[in-house]
């Protein structure tokens, strides 16, 4: 067959383009091709798209590709190189199904069995939100740190139901205070096998996220956008096409009704009920030997699931020789808030909370001091000087807090912006009890130095 039989034009792709007014560059940017040129030589038929961008082509101008003139790669004898008619094709009106994309970066559940413990009713809100969902569904959640908002996602992320509904796939990203926002786009665009000459040719993060965007077109996809510090970054994400989903975790309020308006949820501490229930699973009958120490030490850290975690595994530890001794001296350890704030367990990498640098233990005071880094120098003074007053689920006025030294009206609302100082009604406002614990600490000037001494750090 002679060279010129084998480049006749692709009319019918060239006539459908210009139909709609689009460019080659327009067409090139929407299904993630590195060089219109190449859309050129389709429309002349020098060569045909791969499969990839047979998709891309199919999805952006909703038509099958018999109807671009265009065969599929695994009945043309000429894919990437010719076009030309094929007698024993039969018209296809069905196009090759794409992959799906479950991010391998998701972290895995927690190994305790049975599930989150008093997030049931919670769970159920969000899957229905998000199952239910005809056009974009945004939703998040945002809370105290340590509240629980990333198990949250994970447990949904996980869902049997929630993967069964996005069949197209799930993407994740772990933003902390310091994210890596172009290489985060660039590992999703990976993910979902865009080419790596078309995410090299995108010279931004907005034509980067273009891309990508291009590239999940109308894939039924929740994107899980974890810690976000800032709108601008939790909004670089916003990459999904129509029929996509979002959930955002961020402990800044602002970020949550920015990012999701009506679909803001904020997640509350345990009760004492569900937190008894936390601490009974690391440490099975401490209800029935040290009852009252076990209801204390629930209600010390205000019920937050991170401080009742570390609290359990420290315990843990302490009992698996059988000595009640070892968990009674254990328990009146931990009735100081520094020691529950000293407590420490090792994290593994691929789990890393994102608000620590790699390779910092976990901890209840590390998670709180992320927040603390960034406020300036007015508004942290004010936080420490809040501390004198009686913890969550006590409140004081403003009028009482404009008393302390540094506090203005100026640095509440920089604390209640932050997700560190909470409201309560008109004028009043309150401090939850691990906050106030952390507060009180750098107020009297206690060092938060880890050592290696065993009265000091516990190792979990």
């Amino acid at each position: 067959m002679s060279k010129t039989a084998r480049t006749a034009p692709n009319e019918q792709l060239k006539r459908e383009r210009l139909r709609r007014g689009w460019s080659r560059g327009y067409v090139a940017r929407q299904i993630c091709l590195a060089d219109p040129k190449t859309l050129g030589r389709w429309e002349r038929g020098v060569s045909s798209p791969s499969s990839y961008f047979l998709q891309r082509l199919c999805a952006l101008f909703n038509m099958q590709a018999p109807d671009l003139g265009l065969l599929y790669e695994a009945c043309s004898g000429y894919a990437e190189a010719a076009h030309i008619p094929d007698p024993t094709y039969q018209h296809n009106t069905t196009l090759p199904a794409m992959m799906s994309v479950y991010d391998q970066t998701i972290p895995s559940l927690p190994g305790e069995a049975g599930g989150l413990i008093g997030r049931d009713a919670l769970l159920i809100g969000i899957k229905q939100r998000l199952n239910a969902g005809k056009h974009t569904t945004l939703s998040a959640l945002h809370g105290l740190p340590g509240v629980g908002k990333t198990s949250l996602a994970l447990a949904l992320a996980h869902d049997a139901t929630i993967q069964q509904h996005f069949s197209d796939g799930i993407l994740w990203v772990g933003l902390g205070p310091q994210p890596n926002v172009a290489g985060q786009l660039g590992r999703w665009g990976t993910s979902l096998s865009i080419p790596p000459a078309s995410m090299e040719a995108a010279m931004s993060e907005e034509a980067l996220a273009g891309v990508v965007h291009a590239a999940i077109g109308t894939r039924r996809m929740l994107l899980v956008i974890d810690d976000a510090w800032t709108i601008e970054e939790a909004l670089a994400f916003k990459v999904g096409g129509p029929h996509c989903a979002y959930l955002l975790t961020t402990r800044i309020p602002a970020v949550a009704l920015h990012f999701a308006n009506a679909g803001a949820i904020c997640v509350q501490e345990l009760c004492n009920e569900d937190g008894l229930q936390l601490l009974e699973r690391f440490v099975p009958g401490i209800l029935t030997c040290e009852p009252e120490a076990a209801h204390t030490l629930v209600q010390s850290v205000g019920g937050l699931p991170l401080a009742l975690m570390l609290a359990g595994r420290y315990l843990q530890s302490q009992t698996h020789c059988g000595q009640p001794r070892r968990l009674h001296a254990g328990l009146e350890r931990l009735r100081h808030p520094i020691e529950r704030l000293r407590l420490t367990a090792p994290q593994a990498p691929l789990e890393r909370h994102t608000s620590l640098p790699a390779g910092a233990p976990l901890s209840l005071q590390a998670v709180i001091e992320a927040s603390d880094w960034l406020l300036d120098d007015a508004a942290r003074q004010t936080l420490y000087a809040l501390s004198v007053f009686p913890a969550k689920p006590h409140s004081f006025s403003e009028e009482a807090a404009l008393t302390m030294n540094a506090a203005s009206l100026e640095k509440i609302d920089e604390l209640v912006d932050a997700g560190l100082l909470q409201t309560t009604g008109p004028g009043r406002y309150t401090l939850h009890q691990t906050i106030a614990d952390y507060a009180s600490s750098k107020r009297h000037g206690e060092t938060m130095t880890f050592c290696t001494s065993s009265s000091y750090t516990y190792s979990l």
